[in-house]
């Protein structure tokens, strides 16, 4: 009775923060700015379009082409030099709030002072692109495109069921984040997202999902839909609760460095160059098995599935096989926090029983 009655509190939470803090499916004039000054420097050598970019792309990357030496640019391009790619710069947009100011809202993570060489640089990235945004009157320029921007949303928002998605997610895991932000970015590429999170002044989570355009398209913007953009945003969202959850025990991550081992390069292609980030892909690649299960058809669940042992996670079965005993056994795991320690015994377990033929069985994620 006692869980029952916490999950109906969950669920009235979920549905709350979606209704009064956020909107389904938006774009963020703050990342799109981050995408234009991006599109001058090599980032889009591994994060560009395949060809030319969608029509909006276009535009934005031609806006910005005479700004080249602004100082923001050019702190761009020396974060892009040391590694501050991928996630980091789209995270590093949702500590902040809204132009024309760029305020920092929510203070830096630990991990993104890290990745970005200190809190004072990102500082300095901050006023700076907050500059550049006034110099260029960039604001007049994304009004100008914000009907179009919102037209290219229709075929993603139709049928989307967000609050169904974020229920499932509250009630697997146990719990909700503060708020919850979709961003869709039509200049970012190509495909897939990002999944931040960030710390409120109270000390809560606030999950966002960053959505990335399709990358092929030389007309409008083009996103995922239906069930593609449903398990990704299950996928993305559900770092707000996975990371977290795993990384409260770092000496414990550290001690399957083993199991990377195997798929290191397939893993280093992908961006995972940690046991930690990989154990964090991982376990959330089983979470998209188990929520497919529960929101789409067998046939979606099997696809996931394959696909996710194909680019290497080869752990996903037996992750899976934990994740039902979560499920099964909530009484004694009443949230996924709780469930951690015996997800590393179970790992710890596999690590022993596998070591001596994992790497000759796994041979064909290698290549």
């Amino acid at each position: 009775m006692k869980r029952c009655f916490a999950l109906v509190v969950v669920f009235l939470v979920v549905i709350l923060t979606s209704s009064l803090n956020c909107h389904a499916l938006v774009i963020s004039p703050e990342m799109e700015l981050l995408a234009g000054v991006l599109s001058q420097t090599t980032w889009m050598e591994h994060h560009g379009p395949s060809s030319l970019g969608n029509e909006y792309f276009q535009a934005l990357q031609g806006f910005f082409a005479e700004y080249k030496g602004h100082k923001a640019v050019t702190l761009a391009q020396s974060f892009t030099n040391k590694g501050f790619t991928y996630d980091a710069p789209p995270a590093f947009i949702c500590h902040l709030g809204p132009l024309p100011d760029l305020e920092l809202v929510y203070e830096y993570s630990e991990y993104l002072v890290k990745r970005g060489g200190g809190r004072g640089k990102l500082e300095e990235f901050r006023l700076a692109l907050a500059d550049l945004a006034k110099e260029a009157d960039f604001l007049t320029f994304f009004e100008s495109w914000e009907t179009y921007l919102e037209a290219s949303l229709e075929s993603s928002r139709q049928g989307f069921r967000r609050e169904l998605l974020e229920t499932w997610l509250a009630e697997f895991f146990g719990w909700s984040p503060a708020e919850f932000h979709l961003i869709m970015t039509p200049s970012m590429f190509p495909g897939g997202g990002y999944g931040p999170r960030v710390t409120d002044e109270k000390g809560d989570y606030i999950a966002f999902q960053i959505i990335r355009e399709n990358g092929y398209s030389e007309e409008r913007p083009e996103f995922p839909t239906g069930v593609n953009l449903e398990s990704l945003t299950t996928h993305e969202l559900g770092h707000s609760f996975v990371n977290p959850s795993l990384e409260a025990y770092p000496k414990r991550a550290q001690n399957l460095r083993p199991l990377l081992w195997p798929v290191r390069k397939t893993m280093k292609s992908q961006a995972y160059t940690t046991v930690s980030t990989f154990l964090n892909e991982q376990v959330i690649r089983a979470v998209e098995v188990v929520a497919a299960r529960d929101l789409f058809t067998p046939e979606i669940e099997g696809i996931i599935l394959a696909n996710n042992e194909n680019r290497g996670f080869y752990l996903t079965s037996f992750v899976v096989e934990q994740l039902e005993y979560y499920q099964s056994e909530r009484e004694r795991f009443p949230t996924f926090r709780d469930f951690v320690p015996y997800l590393y015994d179970k790992l710890d377990l596999y690590q022993k029983e596998n070591s001596t033929w994992q790497e000759r069985f796994l041979g064909r994620f290698l290549h």
